[in-house]
This record gives C-alpha cells, sequence and structure tokens, in this order.
C-alpha cells in the first residue's frame, strides 16, 4: 500500500514547528557536517540502518597529571561528526584543564511538583540531578560510551552481592554533608535517608523498583544490606536509573517535597517560577571534590522550536537538539564559528514516539479499533516527513517499541519485527472498523490527548489516519506539560493520550514490568492481560541470558499484536552544542540535558574567553 497524503499535504517540517515539539523530535541529530559522509539521497534505506550498526566507537581515555593544555587544545573543534563527538585534549583531564565561574543557561520542561514519588517524570529529574544524588549513577560526558550504560558510584562508594544477586550491600560515603538549607540545615547523610527514600517509593511511582526488597537491614548508619525476593543482577542499575534520594525531612514532609527540591547534590535551588524558570546556585559544600565548576545554572521553559532554534543563535541556550537533517545543517551554517555536533543511534526504547489507549475503557477492549488505527497510520510517510527518511527500508522503516533495539538484535531493525499491525494496509483497517460496528457515515470519534508531540500528532498523525480510514473520526486536545504527565500518571484521560514512557530504564525489566504489568506502578494505559504478565515474571526469574532473550521475543510479539500503545519511527540523535561549553555530551540511552542526561552539569565547565557564560 502507498500513501502520500501526509508528504503531499503537509509540508516536511509543519510537524516541527511551533509550540510542544516531543523530546524525540528535539533529541534528533544530523549526519552531515565537517568531514562526514553524505548518503545518497536516492537510496532506499535510511541512515539508521547504516549508522545504528555501529554501537561501539572510539571512546577517548581519560588522562591524569601534567599541566593544562594550550589553549588551541582545549575546545572541540567546530563541525559536525558521525559517531560520538571525541575529546578534546583538554576533556580528557578535566582536574587540570576546568575553569571555575559562570552561569550556564539552557531549556528545560516545566515540572507539575518535586515529588518523584508521585510522578515519575523527566520533569522532576532535571531538577533532582542538580540537587541530590543517587546510590549509583551513569557515567556520562566525553569520557563515556554512549551506547552501554556503565555505572559509577554515587552516594554509594561500593556495592556488592555475596550470592548471585540476591541480596546486595551497599557502603555509603561517610561525611557527606545535606545542603545548609532549612530544614536539612547541613547535617551528615546517612544510612536512614536511603531507607526512608525506599519507603517513599514503595508507596508510590517506582514500587517496581524496590519491591522486590523482602527484608532491609542496617548494620551501622553507612551501610545498607537488601535481600531480594530472587536473584537480581541488574539491581544496581535498576536504582540508579530512577532512584534520587530524598532526604528523611522532605519523606516526612509531603507538602514541602511538592514545591522544595534539596538534598546532597553539587546546586542549590533558589528559584522555581512555575512554566517560566528554575534557578540554582553552586553548594559550597558540595561531597564531591572540586565541583562543581560553575557558579549556577538558569533553566528555561521554552516550547517553541523556531525560539529555541532563535535562543541557540543568540547564546541563550548552551545545547540545540536537531529535528531532522536538514535542519541541523542549516543550524550549524548559523553557528559554525563555535557549534560541534554529533549523529548517534538512539539505543533506547520508546519515550514519547506515539500514543496509548484507555483500556478502562470499553470501546479499546476491541483489539481491532486498536489495530485497524495503527493499520490506517503510514510510518513510511510519517518518517520521510518528521524524520527526513532515517528509517527508510525495503522492509518498511522500524516504529520504536519499549524494548530497545541494541538488547535484542544485532543490527537495527525492520518494521518486519514490527508484525503484521504495524504494515500499512487501509482497506483492511476500514474493513475491521466495519467488523466493529462503525461506518463512514457514523464514525468512531475518539479523542486525542497530548502536550509531546503536538505539531506530529495534529499535523501529521492525526489528520493521515482520518483521511486513511473513514470509519474513525480523531479529535484533538491540547495540553501543557503538567497536565499531560498528570493525566497520565492519574490514569485519568478519556480515550487516547501521547506517549510518555520513562524515564529511560538501565535494564529491560525495567522497561517492561513497570509500564506493561497489570499491577504495574507506572501502568498508565490500565492494561490487564494475564498473558503478559506471565511473560513478565518469567523473564524477570529467568538467569540464562539467551533462554531470557526468547521470552523477550515473545513479549514483543505479544505486545505488538495486541497493540496497546502504537509507536512510530524516530530520527537519530542530532545534537549540537556551543564548543566552549567543555565536558558535556548526549547519550544514546538516557539522552541530553533537556531531561535525563542532566546529571553531567555538576562537571561542565565553561572555556575562559567571551561568552555569555561568562559575560
Amino acid at each position: 500500500m502507498e500513501s502520500n497524503y501526509w508528504a503531499g499535504r503537509v509540508p516536511r517540517r509543519t510537524a516541527l514547528r511551533g509550540a510542544g515539539i516531543g523530546l524525540a523530535g528535539l533529541g534528533a541529530a544530523a549526519l552531515i557536517g565537517c568531514g562526514s559522509k553524505k548518503s545518497d539521497s536516492g537510496s532506499s534505506t535510511g541512515d539508521a540502518s547504516r549508522l545504528q550498526d555501529n554501537k561501539g566507537g572510539a571512546v577517548s581515555k581519560a588522562e591524569e597529571g601534567g599541566t593544562p593544555v594550550p589553549k588551541d587544545q582545549v575546545r572541540v573543534k567546530p563541525g559536525l561528526t558521525e559517531g560520538p563527538q571525541p575529546a578534546s585534549a583538554a576533556e580528557r583531564n578535566p582536574k587540570v584543564n576546568a575553569k571555575y565561574g559562570g552561569i550556564i543557561k539552557r531549556r528545560y520542561l516545566d515540572p507539575p511538583r518535586m515529588d518523584l514519588s508521585r510522578t515519575n517524570s523527566c520533569t522532576i529529574f532535571t531538577t533532582q540531578s542538580l540537587v541530590s544524588n543517587r546510590l549509583a549513577r551513569p557515567k556520562l560526558g566525553p569520557l563515556a560510551n554512549p551506547y552501554v550504560i556503565d555505572l559509577e558510584p554515587d552516594l554509594a562508594e561500593k556495592w556488592e552481592s555475596p550470592d548471585k544477586g540476591q541480596t546486595w550491600i551497599f557502603s555509603l560515603r561517610k561525611g557527606v554533608k545535606t545542603q545548609n538549607v532549612a530544614p536539612l540545615n547541613g547535617r551528615e547523610f546517612t544510612v536512614e535517608d536511603v531507607t526512608q527514600s525506599i519507603k517513599l517509593y514503595l508507596a508510590g511511582s517506582q514500587k517496581d523498583v524496590f519491591s522486590p526488597i523482602t527484608k532491609t537491614e542496617t548494620p551501622d548508619k553507612y551501610t545498607l544490606k537488601v535481600t531480594l525476593d530472587s536473584p537480581k543482577a541488574d539491581f544496581p542499575k535498576e536504582v540508579a536509573a530512577w532512584s534520587w534520594l530524598y532526604m528523611k525531612e522532605l519523606v516526612d514532609n509531603e507538602a514541602l517535597r511538592q514545591d522544595k527540591a534539596m538534598g546532597t547534590g553539587p546546586f542549590i535551588q533558589k528559584e522555581w517560577t512555575k512554566k517560566q524558570r528554575s534557578v540554582f546556585v553552586k553548594n559550597p559544600d558540595y561531597w564531591e571534590s572540586g565541583l562543581p565548576y560553575v557558579d549556577g545554572i538558569e533553566l528555561y521553559v521554552q516550547d517553541d522550536a523556531n525560539a529555541l532554534r532563535a535562543g541557540f543563535k543568540t547564546q541563550n541556550y548552551f545545547d540545540y537538539p536537531a529535528p531532522d537533517k536538514k535542519t541541523f545543517t542549516d543550524v550549524f551554517e548559523e553557528n559554525k564559528a563555535d557549534m560541534v555536533g554529533s549523529t548517534i543511534p538512539i539505543a533506547a526504547g520508546i519515550n514519547t514516539n506515539g500514543w496509548q489507549y484507555q483500556m478502562k475503557n470499553p470501546i479499546f477492549k476491541d483489539e481491532r479499533i486498536r489495530r485497524a488505527i495503527s493499520m490506517a497510520f503510514d510510518r513510511k510517510d510519517f518518517d520521510l516527513a518528521n524524520n527526513g527518511g532515517d528509517n527508510q527500508s525495503p522492509e518498511g522503516p522500524y516504529s520504536n517499541s519499549p524494548m530497545p533495539w541494541s538488547f535484542m538484535y544485532d543490527k537495527y531493525p525492520t518494521a518486519k519485527v514490527n508484525g503484521p499491525w504495524y504494515q500499512f494496509n487501509p482497506a483492511e483497517a476500514s474493513k475491521m472498523m466495519q467488523a466493529a460496528g462503525y461506518t463512514t457515515a457514523k464514525p468512531l470519534t475518539v479523542e486525542m490527548a497530548s502536550f509531546y508531540n503536538k505539531n506530529q500528532l495534529t499535523g501529521i498523525v492525526i489528520p493521515g489516519i482520518n483521511n486513511n480510514l473513514k470509519e474513525v473520526k480523531i479529535v484533538w486536545k491540547d495540553l501543557d506539560n503538567p497536565t499531560h504527565v498528570t493525566l497520565m500518571s492519574d490514569r485519568n484521560y478519556k480515550d487516547m493520550i501521547g506517549v510518555l514512557w520513562g524515564p529511560p530504564a538501565y535494564s529491560m525489566d525495567q522497561w517492561l514490568t513497570p509500564f506493561l504489568s497489570s499491577k504495574g506502578g507506572l501502568n498508565y494505559g490500565s492494561i490487564e492481560d494475564p498473558a503478559l504478565d506471565a511473560l513478565l515474571s518469567k523473564q524477570r526469574a529467568e538467569t540464562n541470558p539467551a533462554a531470557q532473550k526468547e521470552v523477550w521475543n515473545q513479549i514483543s510479539t505479544l505486545i505488538h499484536d495486541k497493540v496497546y500503545q502504537t509507536w512510530w519511527p524516530i530520527a537519530l540523535q542530532r545534537h549540537g552544542w556551543h564548543n566552549y561549553m567543555l565536558n558535556y555530551r548526549p547519550h544514546a540511552l538516557i539522552g541530553a540535558t533537556t531531561c535525563y542526561a542532566a546529571d553531567q552539569m555538576r562537571s561542565v565547565w565553561i572555556d575562559e574567553g567571551v561568552n555569555p557564560g561568562r559575560a
């Protein structure tokens, strides 16, 4: 089947203009730049099929000691690269080369509250990553491999398991002080803060992370020992992914933790003006030696794509996530004196690409309706219109599912793995809707609500499906970000809502169980599927990697067949930044500073010279 409805009627970048650009669109990045190879525009395959085969790449090695490098070796030279942007000589040895001072300005998304136990959202992650810490954290920055999750110590200086993953012992850092703000007042961080955080999360959005704990012991105030209901080798990764630690004073004060953020982190929250900005200043008592380098960070709410691009050009924002290859190249031409950028594959599962159904609504209990809407969605044209054809393939463009492709496949997949309901077939979709009792004269009218990807949804997806499937009429409901995340986390939307599947997990089970299990704390679609529950439990208990991967394949087949959510192809990550901002890099699994990779701000510095950060 062929459909040029979207490409013919919607200008290529219509979906990317104006307010509400999605994270996937914002986080995309390009292939053209200094020294890069241009793909053949006449090819039947997109850049993803070539680039996303490359999961490795040279990772720069850290250097120690010595003297500061010459000035011409401090910054990365302007240009766009395929793959990770290598570290400059200065970035390989920050302790010698980093400079102190300056203010970082960047974009963020408006948080609904500061309480992660209620809403597990990147909008809150950004703030928590600046003011607090976790037991462990991912390695980020120019010396990290952007295609894998490698952990490093945070508030736990080490961890071990004496019995192959069923018992975990975390040894906490001694002498760590909380921020000197009321009610913490600079007291010492202890294991009680950890146990209270676990208690908080168990009663809220992260119960899936901590519910395997059957026993908690604290031999002393610097040691945490937890026993799980079964071995779980990835437990340290899972607590590193989402679980910033709330000090016990915040755990005990629900009202306070809605509006205030504080902890042991590198920055102190000074201002949060809803729908406008947040301001942070350097924590002078931060426990990590020599950090942070900058004096403060200012975060601004900016949902307009054109304003974001203009802000990058005027250097009001230090980084720019491009929606497509052409935009990335054009923005580089506007900023080629000091812009660097990289194109890397997004190796994670879904984030905001697609929509989900309210399974409490009797209409969507009929799987024919869910399948028909999916078949009426032309993903080939969507990929051309929205992504510049990054995912084009003779077998059709792959739509990112919740299951990271890099965990399951050696090479970047195609639409073949998405199954029959992801093939464009409006004629069959029409038959399904008629069998379900709907006609062109009396179509099914349903509401699509979202903040994320509103231009993709209103400019491409909804008009395309409505045109291809006359038995359905999708109407649009515009949301702001706090309303979207609240409706979703409370499971209180009517029909369909834009997917918000995150934050990124660091293990496959964490990508699946919280969101898909009938008892999952993040089961935003209210899915109740006994067969799916059984497979989720089976993969969780399986210790043989090959057998576990087979169960993952069964889960993938089931969720594509049932179409509880509908997903679309995503663009490559095309991310640029001004090269006077040093020690920063986006990550293929974790993302960029807008949300999930913001905690690297503790070690970013601003080069000396004339630039907005030091104006």
